[in-house]
C-alpha cells in the first residue's frame, strides 16, 4: 500500500514538474518574441534616424548653412590640429 502510493506521487509529482516546466518554456519563448519584435522596432527607428542624421549634415547643405549664417571657411594659421 504504502509502496503504491509513493509510486502514485511521484508521478503526479513528474507530470507537475513536466507542466511546469513545459509553462516556463512558453512564457520564455513568448517574452523573447516580444522581446525580439521590439529590437527590430526600435532598430528600425535607429536605422531611420540614422539616414535623417545624415541627409541634414550633407556637405551641401552645411556649406548653405553656414553661407546663410555668414560663417566662412577659417585660415589656414586659424586652425589648431591636436593630436
Amino acid at each position: 500500500m504504502y509502496k503504491s502510493f509513493l509510486a502514485f506521487v511521484l508521478i503526479i509529482l513528474s507530470v507537475f514538474i513536466y507542466l511546469w516546466q513545459q509553462n516556463t518554456s512558453t512564457r520564455f519563448a513568448y517574452k523573447l518574441s516580444s522581446l525580439q519584435s521590439e529590437y527590430d522596432k526600435i532598430s528600425s527607428e535607429n536605422k531611420s534616424l540614422q539616414m535623417k542624421i545624415n541627409s541634414i549634415f550633407t556637405l551641401d547643405k552645411m556649406y548653405k548653412i553656414a553661407e546663410e549664417k555668414n560663417l566662412s571657411i577659417p585660415d589656414e594659421s586659424s586652425v589648431v590640429y591636436i593630436n
